[in-house]
């Protein structure tokens, strides 16, 4: 019998368990530090108030919480009950990021990954005004524009071994772009999941958006904002890759 696949990703829903092996919160540690400097030199202090939409699984928000009031936004009811327990500190909220809106307004907003799964410039669009909803005049949004087609590298695979306690999970994962012509491109994972000396196998598909740096940038400014990029400062980048990372401002006017 043919699997029926469920409404979210299985890493996002039965196999939510999955995700301290494929995304832990170390992982994050560099990330977080960059975007702190880009709070700082925005005058966004600490214990200010922080929206993260597409929040996942708290990985990030483990580390936003040691300075900021966090709020994260994300569809996924599994993933909103994984990031709860490891950050009990953290307001957590179900919603579409495309659509959410909370009735008050924070000191900065984050949109990280998760705009991935976002497949037409509409959408990234919408993403953008939720932030700008979010945020007064002059507030800041800091965005990654994932994924970028000039970084998309259709067919190599990424390999990857954790243990955690006795359990070993390797994840592999390719990426697979049928028409290069349309924004649209499919992630599959290969979980090898050993434990008490068995081994099971577990297969995951995820439909992503694939775009320019210029459709990102002209979203957000549509969406209210002044955006600029610049070079993402990560010291584990693969050379020659484009990875830039978004600082935006929120303009006076009236949000549509």
């Amino acid at each position: 019998m043919q699997r029926t696949e469920p409404a979210n990703p299985r890493l996002y829903d039965d196999l939510v368990g999955l995700w301290p092996f494929v995304s832990p919160p170390e992982n994050y540690v560099e990330e977080v530090a960059t975007f702190r400097r880009r709070l700082d030199r925005h005058g966004v202090s600490a214990g200010a108030r922080i929206l993260h939409l597409g929040s996942g699984g708290g990985s990030i928000d483990f580390h936003l919480k040691q300075g900021y009031r966090v709020t994260g936004v994300d569809i996924s009811a599994a993933m909103l009950a994984h990031s709860a327990s490891i950050n009990p500190e953290v307001e957590y909220v179900q919603g579409d990021m495309r659509s959410v809106r909370l009735g008050r307004t924070f000191d900065a907003v984050l949109v990280h990954d998760a705009v991935s799964y976002m497949t037409s410039v509409e959408d990234l669009e919408r993403v953008y005004r939720t932030a700008a909803a979010h945020l007064a005049p002059g507030g800041l949004l800091i965005a990654l524009p994932e994924e970028l087609r000039s970084r998309l590298a259709p067919d190599e695979p990424e390999v990857d071994t954790h243990r955690v306690g006795d359990r070993v999970v390797t994840v592999i994962e390719f990426d697979y772009d049928e028409d290069p012509s349309d924004h649209e491109f499919e992630t599959v994972f290969v979980f090898v999941i050993r434990e008490q000396g068995r081994v099971r196998v577990e297969l995951d598909r995820h439909r992503g958006g694939v775009f320019d740096l210029e459709d990102f940038l002209g979203a957000i400014e549509r969406a209210g904002f002044d955006a600029r990029a610049e070079p993402w400062e990560l010291s584990d980048w693969t050379p020659g890759r484009e990875m830039p990372l978004i600082t935006a401002i929120r303009r006076d006017a009236e949000v549509p």
